[in-house]
């Protein structure tokens, strides 16, 4: 049977007899569709090698240890699926040992990098404008794809320079906007309510060309598209953005615990993971430590 019809049937399967939620199914059909473009074989065929090799290309592909857990979780339910159909005998995921911890460090832009891709979009155009605003949005406060993708207009306070970010949990927090942020900021709400607001106003910061709240994957897919344009070669992700945001902050002097309110973690040891690089200097003010608010 080929890939396709097991993938098919696994699906089925996954909704049908587990009663898995659709984003779930979803979760799972993607983890093996990625294995099965690596393995470029029949799936039934492959070894315990081949997941071996599998785990090594994600490393150097800069994907994090939560990823490839994932994703070896998917592929052993699937191999589980194909034993129940009496496809195969044994699951191949039971012969390997899963990584417990990924040394690696994060993917972060230099600086240059990070100007080469807000200089990226044409900022003359309206679509341009929002794409360029987004970026220096995430690399100036450190938030989240989806924090970013949840700010409304009442969420922006430009006579206090700024942005009320609700994290994890509902957690809110406050990062402050340097000036020509807010100015971009400040012209971008008339674009919004000339250009992108289509009939009803839903609050949404960042809108479509068609009125509709952007998402996670548009997003995605606008860092690749600039960072190919930019010259980019590295695996970024708009989540790099936050880590070039933490790395640039404790190359300048900020330290751990300031890095630590803006990223929006409730322990130290989180922004310990996000944060590699350190310094000696030890500044507490993000408006002296972050290189666009130090202009």
């Amino acid at each position: 049977m080929d890939n396709e019809k097991l993938i098919f049937n696994f699906k089925a399967w996954l909704k049908h007899e587990q009663g898995h939620s659709d984003n779930t199914v979803s979760a799972y059909i993607s983890d093996i569709s990625s294995f099965g473009e690596f393995f470029s074989k029949p799936l039934a065929e492959a070894a315990a090698v081949d997941l071996v090799s599998y785990m090594a290309q994600m490393r150097k592909d800069g994907y994090s240890i939560e990823t490839v857990l994932r994703r070896l979780s998917g592929i052993s339910s699937f191999y589980d699926f194909l034993i129940i159909e009496r496809v195969i005998k044994t699951n191949q995921v039971g012969y390997i040992t899963k990584p417990s911890k990924w040394d690696k460090l994060p993917v972060f832009l230099n600086f240059d990098e990070v100007e080469k891709l807000l200089d990226a979009p044409d900022s003359g155009d309206n679509l341009g404008y929002r794409d360029r605003l987004i970026f220096e949005t995430l690399y100036s406060s450190g938030m989240r794809i989806s924090e970013l993708v949840g700010l409304k207009v009442t969420d922006i306070d430009l006579p206090r320079g700024v942005i009320k970010v609700t994290g994890k949990g509902g957690k809110q927090r406050f990062v402050p906007l340097y000036s020509t942020l807010a100015d971009k900021l400040n012209g971008y709400l008339t674009i919004r309510h000339e250009y992108f607001v289509k009939g009803r106003d839903e609050g949404w910061l960042f809108l479509s060309r068609n009125g509709k709240r952007l998402n996670r994957e548009y997003i995605f897919m606008m860092v690749k598209k600039y960072c190919l344009k930019a010259g980019i070669d590295k695996n970024v992700s708009p989540h790099t953005l936050r880590h070039s945001f933490a790395t640039h902050l404790l190359t300048n002097g900020a330290d751990l615990r300031t890095i630590q309110i803006f990223l929006g973690h409730s322990d130290l040891s989180t922004t310990q993971r996000y944060t590699h690089v350190t310094d000696d200097k030890s500044r507490n003010v993000l408006l002296n430590c972050h290189p666009r608010f130090r202009r």
